[in-house]
Parts: C-alpha cells; sequence; structure tokens
C-alpha cells in the first residue's frame, strides 16, 4: 500500500483498491490509474539582469520576458505573487512563472535581477545666481559643474528650456544629466536667478545747452548719480572718456554701473547745443588812431 502522502511519480502506474463496507473485502481487481507530471514552461528572457531609469517609475510590467501572461514572485519557489503595477525595487530579484496549456505553473521560475538608476543630480557652486540684463544672459550662462545638462521649468516632468531662451528675473531653473546607462535625474538641481537692470540715470533736463567758448565736455553734462558713463548709441557702443568735447547737436546715452556691477539695461538720452555765440563784425579789421586823441578800446 503506498501512503497518501507519498510524491507521484511522473510516468507511474497506480493501482487503486477499495474496501467494501459491508464484506470487509478489498477489491478483486484494482484500478490502474498512470500519471503524468508537468513541470510547466519556464518563461524566457533576453536578459536577466536588467536596468531600468528611475525617473521613467519603471514598473513589474516593465521587465522584459518573452511570454505573456507571466506571474511574478518574491521567490523561487512559494513566496508573494507580486501586482504588474508594482513600482521596481533597486537591486531586487522577481521571479516568473507562467500556466501552461495543461493548466500547470512553471516548477522552475525565471529570475531576473533589476537595477533602478536613480541619475546623478548636477551641481553647482552657487543655488541663486545673479546676472546682468544689459549682458542679455541666457539659460546656457547658469553655472553648473557637469557638461551636457538639461534645463526645464519643472522640477519633475515640465519642458525643457532651450540653452538660447533668456533668463527671467526670479525664475527657477531645473537641471538634469544624463548618466552613463542614459538616465537621466532623478532629482533634479534647482537654480533660482536674478536679472539685474541697473539703475538708469537721471538729469534735470534732456536737452542741455552750453557755450563753445567754454570749451564743454562730457564731464559737463548735468546728470545723477555720480560716475555715470556717456555712450553715442542707445545700446552697445563703446564709452566715452569725460574730457571728450561735446558736440552740437549731438545726443548722448548715459548708464551707470551699479554696486553689483551691473550697467544700465536703459540709458538715459541727453541732447546737447553748443552755441558758438555771433562773431561781431567791422568795416575795417586795421583800424588807424591819433595818440594825441588817446584812443581806447571803446573807440
Amino acid at each position: 500500500a503506498i501512503a497518501a502522502g507519498t510524491e507521484l511519480v511522473d510516468e507511474m502506474t497506480y493501482y487503486a483498491s477499495m474496501i467494501d463496507p459491508v464484506s470487509g473485502c478489498a477489491s478483486a481487481v484494482r484500478l490502474a490509474i498512470t500519471v503524468t507530471l508537468s513541470n510547466g514552461t519556464t518563461p524566457t528572457t533576453n536578459s536577466d539582469a536588467q536596468t531600468f531609469c528611475a525617473v521613467d517609475m519603471p514598473t513589474v510590467a516593465d521587465i522584459q520576458v518573452n511570454e505573456t501572461g507571466v506571474i511574478w514572485y518574491t521567490a523561487a519557489t512559494g513566496g508573494t505573487q507580486i501586482l504588474d503595477t508594482a513600482t521596481l525595487v533597486n537591486g531586487m530579484t522577481y521571479y516568473a512563472g507562467i500556466t501552461d496549456g495543461s493548466g500547470c505553473e512553471s516548477s522552475v521560475r525565471l529570475a531576473v535581477t533589476v537595477t533602478v538608476d536613480s541619475g546623478e543630480t548636477p551641481t553647482t557652486d552657487d543655488v541663486t545666481q545673479n546676472f546682468c540684463a544689459v549682458d542679455m544672459p541666457t539659460v546656457a550662462d547658469i553655472q553648473v559643474n557637469e557638461t551636457g545638462v538639461t534645463w526645464y521649468d519643472a522640477a519633475t516632468g515640465g519642458n525643457v528650456v532651450d540653452a538660447a531662451t533668456a533668463l527671467v528675473s526670479g525664475a527657477t531653473y531645473y537641471a538634469s544629466v544624463q548618466s552613463i546607462a542614459g538616465c537621466e535625474s532623478l532629482i533634479r538641481l534647482a537654480v533660482t536667478v536674478t536679472v539685474d537692470e541697473g539703475v538708469t540715470p537721471t538729469t534735470t533736463n534732456t536737452t542741455q545747452d552750453f557755450c563753445g567758448a567754454d570749451m564743454p565736455t562730457i564731464a559737463d553734462i548735468q546728470v545723477s548719480p555720480v560716475g555715470t558713463i556717456f555712450y553715442t548709441t542707445m545700446t552697445g557702443g563703446s564709452s566715452l572718456d569725460a574730457s571728450t568735447a561735446l558736440i552740437d547737436g549731438m545726443t548722448y546715452y548715459a548708464a551707470y554701473v551699479n554696486a553689483a556691477g551691473c550697467e544700465s539695461i536703459d540709458r538715459l538720452a541727453i541732447t546737447v547745443n553748443v552755441n558758438d555765440g555771433i562773431t561781431p563784425t567791422t568795416t575795417d579789421t586795421t583800424q588807424d588812431f591819433c595818440v594825441g586823441d588817446m584812443p581806447t578800446v571803446a573807440d
């Protein structure tokens, strides 16, 4: 007799006998039953060590297998079933089984170890950076210690900001960089920028008059504050030396460099008039006088 708890053997024929409850006799003819044990099918994969990017929020469903209908577990045998929507855990091994046509699940499960790459967060020497508006700063001017940084307008998700985009004062920009495995930073670097427009000089008169005989120069233009510099153009150009002689009818543009070292983005325009006065006339540029008349300049 074989105990009921005895493990079945594949392709073995077992014979069943029954005791008649009335006579107490065992079956003279036993029932023959041949058993076939199915091991099920072990799922397959192209790689039993798979890498995922944390920024993509990978789940168990993202593990690559060559079959459909795979069931995932926490152990090679037994264990707890894992939902396809479960978030992958870095360094964890997942075990896959599948049910074959006979309804048998894999006796040997496929083991896949996953790496979830969080990428690297870029670094900077200063998370609050100041720029001068007159320099027309762009996203490319933000200081970071890595190359190949991608900028976004949000800490997660959001839109990519082109490096040529003009900086906006008070805005925060978020930097990501790709790891060797090609994974972007899960945690982005946040940098807040200030764009300083400087101080536009002021004057009590934007049209100023000077006497040519006084040999007026740039330094004579009335403007505030002290230390203002002048240009001949509204933007760009080269600054003029304070000793430069004023030109009649010319417009000069004043800018000021503040304590932060930023020059005015808006320049003050001042037009100057240099009056040469009226030259006297005479009927004779060579005049003769008698000494006896005691002539004077008034003569």
